[in-house]
């Protein structure tokens, strides 16, 4: 991999990662759902804060949907359920 494409990877899964850290605190403490009701010991709240995090956050680093990208993005999701669809199956 080019190291500058390498770099801007590192950059923005830096920034993403500390961007559903802050929303999923706030997330935590906006009443949304009965934190206590979870057990500290098990990860389903940290999931599902973390999940209603990235929803949130699902555009902020994509580029525009419209935009010349846009089937760059869909042939790269579309690669990636396929290599999961494989690996799920035992397929490698």
């Amino acid at each position: 991999m080019n190291p500058k494409h390498q770099e801007k990877i590192d950059e923005l899964t830096a920034s993403i990662a500390a961007t559903l850290r802050v929303t999923a605190q706030r997330l935590y403490h906006s009443g949304a759902v009965d934190t206590d009701q979870f057990n500290p010991d098990e990860y389903v709240l940290a999931k599902l804060l973390v999940t209603a995090a990235m929803f949130q956050h699902a555009d902020d680093f994509a580029p525009l949907y419209h935009s010349k990208y846009k089937d760059d993005l869909e042939n790269l999701k579309h690669f990636w359920s396929a290599v999961n669809h494989n690996i799920l199956k035992g397929n490698r």
